[in-house]
């Protein structure tokens, strides 16, 4: 099966992601949680709504910035495929 047979079957999820423990980004989204839960321990109910509808839509915008990252990079390396297969050079000749 090709690559693009697998995305389209779902074989390839380029959203699914796993991370190391221990790594930077570990670390990272544990203090996020532990910061969470100590601020999540002052607020009022009405505060902790609040709270929660402004994660979700920070969750909403890392989604669209994932999506606009990750499009943006296959239109690159998709110029530099086309580039290589069809560039010419001012100076010199094709090989």
């Amino acid at each position: 099966m090709t690559i693009l047979e697998d995305l389209y079957y779902g074989n390839i999820v380029p959203a699914d992601k796993s991370f190391k423990r221990g790594s930077e980004y570990s670390k990272l989204l544990n203090l996020a949680a532990r910061n969470e839960e100590k601020l999540s321990a002052t607020l009022t109910k009405e505060q902790k709504i609040l709270f929660e509808k402004y994660k979700e839509c920070c969750m909403d915008m890392y989604g669209i910035a994932e999506l606009e990252a990750f499009v943006s990079g296959m239109k690159l390396g998709v110029k530099i495929i086309v580039e290589t297969y069809t560039g010419c050079s001012e100076n010199f000749k094709k090989i």
